[in-house]
């Protein structure tokens, strides 16, 4: 006879019936591993494009913040130095929370517990 064991709400589990669990549990962690993993290379993949100004600063990033790319109109350099800045810290904030949104949509899809409101993982990154 398997040995019996008390937990979980006072319920019974014996060794053959925990077996069972210990290793439905392995496979949703191995399932959530490929998915996490798929998504990582999905956001390393990703272009995000923000514009500003009219055209004028252009930031191109994927989705782990990384800035692949910035375009400057060589016009505005001349007429306005001080713009460039406040451009620049515009279509990099959108950028951002353009990758931040896509991220906690992305995790929505893997597990909607996880990412519920205000629970996004972008939100300690």
């Amino acid at each position: 006879m398997a040995k019996k064991f008390r937990g979980l709400g006072g319920k019974s589990f014996s060794n053959k019936n925990m077996s069972k669990l210990l290793k439905e549990a392995q496979k949703m962690q191995e399932e959530l591993k490929q998915r996490m993993n798929e998504l990582e290379e999905k956001l390393e993949n990703l272009e995000i494009v923000k514009s500003v100004g009219g055209g004028a600063v252009l930031i191109k990033m994927n989705g782990h913040y990384k800035v692949k790319e910035i375009n400057i109109d060589p016009e505005l350099i001349k007429d306005d130095p001080e713009m460039v800045t406040d451009l620049l810290i515009a279509a990099f904030n959108d950028a951002v929370d353009e990758a931040k949104k896509i991220y906690d949509e992305e995790m929505k899809k893997i597990n909607p517990n996880i990412a519920a409101e205000g629970l996004g993982f972008s939100d300690i990154i």
